[in-house]
C-alpha cells in the first residue's frame, strides 16, 4: 500500500473540504506516518473516515474530528498543550510538529507506552494517569484537547488553563446521535461555553456522571 499517496489523499479529500486551512496543520497531516500509531494489522485502515479499534472500549478518531479539534484549540507554534486521553500519540506528534509543547496524559499504560516511543524524537511528555484529574504540576495551559466525549466540560481541567487558554471537547450523553464540540477560554470559562459544530466520538474513559439513585 502507497502509505503516502494515502495520506496526500486524506488530507485533500477528508481534512480540507472541511475549513481546514490552517498550513502548519495541514503540513503535519501530510509529513507525520499515522499508519505508525496502530497495531501492523490496522495500519491499511489509517487513512480511512472512521474509528479505529485502538485498545478494548478505545477508538481514534477520524482525521477530520482530529484537524477540526486542534484547529478549534487554536494551537500554533510555541503553545503548551494537554492531551487527554492521548492512545498512541498521533495528535501529539501532529502538534508537537506544528511547534507545540506536548502534555500527553493517557490512562492505559500499554497505550501510553506506545506512545512515548512512537513520540521520542519530538516535544511531547507523557504520564499515565487518571484522566479527569489532569496535570496539574505542567499546568497552566494554553490549550487542553480532550480527544473522546464528555457529559459535561470538567471543571477540574478548566482549572488548569491559562487565564487565556482554550479547552475543546464533545460534550454529550454516550451513545447520543448527536454531539456538540464545545470551546471554553480560560479557568472560568464555563460560564460562557461556546458551541461550534456537531459530531459524534465515543466516551473518554472516567468522565462518566453519577447515575443519580431512584426508588
Amino acid at each position: 500500500m502507497d502509505f503516502a499517496l494515502a495520506r496526500t489523499n486524506m488530507v485533500k479529500s477528508q481534512v480540507q473540504p472541511h475549513e481546514v486551512l490552517d498550513e502548519t496543520l495541514l503540513g503535519s497531516m501530510m509529513v507525520v506516518e499515522r499508519e505508525q500509531f496502530f497495531p501492523a494489522d490496522r495500519q491499511y485502515m489509517a487513512y480511512s473516515d472512521m474509528p479505529i479499534t485502538m485498545a478494548p472500549g478505545r477508538r481514534c478518531l477520524t482525521p477530520m474530528q482530529i484537524a477540526w479539534l486542534i484547529k478549534s484549540a487554536k494551537v500554533t507554534q510555541g503553545s503548551k498543550v494537554l492531551l487527554v486521553g492521548a492512545t498512541t500519540g498521533y495528535e501529539a506528534a501532529l502538534m508537537a510538529h506544528m511547534g507545540a509543547q506536548v502534555f500527553a496524559l493517557e490512562c492505559d499504560p500499554g497505550l501510553a507506552d506506545k506512545g512515548a516511543e512512537l513520540t521520542q524524537a519530538l516535544a511531547v511528555s507523557w504520564q499515565v494517569g487518571d484522566l479527569t484529574q489532569g496535570w496539574a504540576s505542567a499546568a497552566p495551559f494554553d490549550a487542553i484537547i480532550l480527544t473522546g466525549a464528555v457529559e459535561k466540560m470538567p471543571a477540574a481541567l478548566a482549572k488548569q488553563l491559562d487565564a487565556y487558554g482554550v479547552m475543546v471537547a464533545v460534550v454529550g450523553q454516550a451513545g447520543a446521535a448527536t454531539m456538540s464540540a464545545v470551546r471554553v477560554i480560560g479557568p472560568t470559562g464555563l460560564h460562557h461555553p461556546e458551541r461550534l459544530y456537531e459530531t459524534r466520538i465515543d466516551p473518554l474513559p472516567g468522565f462518566a456522571e453519577p447515575v443519580a439513585f431512584q426508588l
